[in-house]
């Protein structure tokens, strides 16, 4: 089994403080909606340095929207 990072170890869901990396590594079911966004978020170096909220602001997308999509890509990955 993988660990969490560690910042977000208790975290049942994405949020928007959390690392770009972090959320990848944890979550990969949400790279489909990072990718459906056209995000370069997985595989871009700055993943590692960039929160949730910094990335959607930079796409222009709303960080709240983005959350409840991570949390339906994960809800459907069971």
């Amino acid at each position: 089994m993988i660990a969490p990072p560690s910042h977000c170890a208790t975290a049942a869901l994405p949020s928007s403080s959390d690392l770009v990396e972090d959320v990848l590594e944890r979550w990969p079911s949400t790279i489909p909606v990072f990718l459906k966004h056209r995000m370069a978020c997985p595989g871009c170096p700055m993943a590692r340095f960039q929160t949730i909220a910094e990335v959607a602001d930079d796409y222009g997308l709303d960080t709240d929207a983005l959350l409840d999509e991570f949390a339906r890509a994960i809800a459907a990955e069971g």
